[in-house]
């Protein structure tokens, strides 16, 4: 799976928060001499990596990146010197950055199904980790569904009818008008996680990868938090309270919708052309509508025939992945109640 982005369209928001949001010049002069450690949280989708990157983010010892999914390793940018990649990325994405950071963070969880990002991300830095979370794959499409409807990436509420639009839409078919990577309709490859994972690793080294279990975060969150710090060398800072995993949501009009979540050509321009007190007006508004438009949506329940097919078409997959995590995962795809 590729998420290259489709040309003319901004397809996230560190598109459309193209500048003003990183650390000053000077300061990155500085810090360039003896740049911290960088470490990414790549993914998947639906699999807590919010929970986690704001986690990481509230230590006060970690630059972590604004917006959380920057993307940006996803372009490639080999013709320029690796000093000047770095400055970019920095004076652009991290505005907290201090000169006594011990770690550089990033939350584009596309970067797990794009090995070149991860290719990109070492040569940024040759010490680069990468923090992936995996999470039972029935469990995650019925949420990533739900979030790709709220997108407008998704138009087909049915599950069962957006699983089977695949090959329609592998062909370029029946491909929603607000979608913005016809990639994200391919569930069937988003959730196969083991083989994400098991490419991570022949990708950047096992060493370099720590893999979160979401069932695991979900019990214990300050364990999960205590191993992360451990692997990407930052102190603790006592953290014992974290947010709960991030729910669906609806909303109340679709044209508003719309314009916050794909804006329109003419307003990507406009943030284009503004400057810092602008930029921050119009961020401002965006955020007060989207507020605003937001509606409680019930959870999608998933058919039992439904649930019996993305059980067996997961299995070899979370067969791999409990293979390469040394861990017995696959009540995951057994039947309930067979299981009990």
């Amino acid at each position: 799976m590729t998420t290259t982005p489709q040309a003319e369209t901004p397809r996230c928001k560190a598109d459309i928060m193209a500048f003003v949001q990183g650390a000053a010049p000077a300061l990155v002069a500085d810090v360039l001499a003896d740049m911290p450690p960088s470490f990414f949280v790549i993914g998947a989708p639906r699999c807590g990596t919010t929970a986690l990157s704001t986690a990481l983010a509230g230590n006060p010892h970690i630059s972590f990146s604004k917006p959380k999914e920057t993307h940006f390793f996803t372009e490639d940018r080999s013709e320029l010197p690796i000093e000047d990649v770095q400055r970019l990325y920095l004076e652009r994405f991290h505005p907290k950055l201090a000169r006594d950071s011990q770690a550089i963070g990033d939350g584009s969880v596309s970067y797990l199904y794009e090995p070149d990002a991860i290719r990109r991300a070492l040569a940024f830095d040759s010490r680069a980790k990468f923090i992936a979370s995996v999470r039972n794959p029935v469990d995650m499409l019925r949420s990533y569904h739900a979030r790709l409807l709220f997108s407008l990436d998704e138009d087909v509420k049915d599950f069962s009818q957006a699983w089977a639009l695949q090959d329609e839409r592998r062909a370029g078919r029946s491909i929603p008008k607000r979608c913005r990577l016809p990639q994200l309709l391919q569930y069937g490859e988003v959730a196969s996680l083991g083989h994400h994972v098991e490419r991570l690793f022949e990708t950047a080294g096992r060493e370099r990868c720590h893999v979160v279990v979401f069932d695991d975060f979900i019990k214990n969150p300050r364990s999960v938090y205590e191993q992360l710090l451990e692997f990407i060398g930052v102190d603790d800072d006592g953290r014992t309270e974290f947010k709960s995993k991030r729910g669906n949501a609806g909303y109340k009009s679709h044209m508003l919708q719309q314009f916050v979540m794909n804006p329109p050509r003419w307003a990507f321009h406009l943030i284009q052309l503004s400057n810092a007190k602008t930029f921050s007006r119009l961020k401002g508004l965006r955020k007060r509508i989207k507020k605003f438009n937001k509606a409680p949506e019930k959870e999608q329940e998933l058919s039992d025939s439904m649930r019996a097919t993305l059980r067996r078409y997961y299995t070899a997959d979370v067969e791999k992945l409990s293979g390469l995590l040394g861990r017995d995962l696959m009540y995951w795809v057994k039947d309930r109640q067979a299981a009990a």
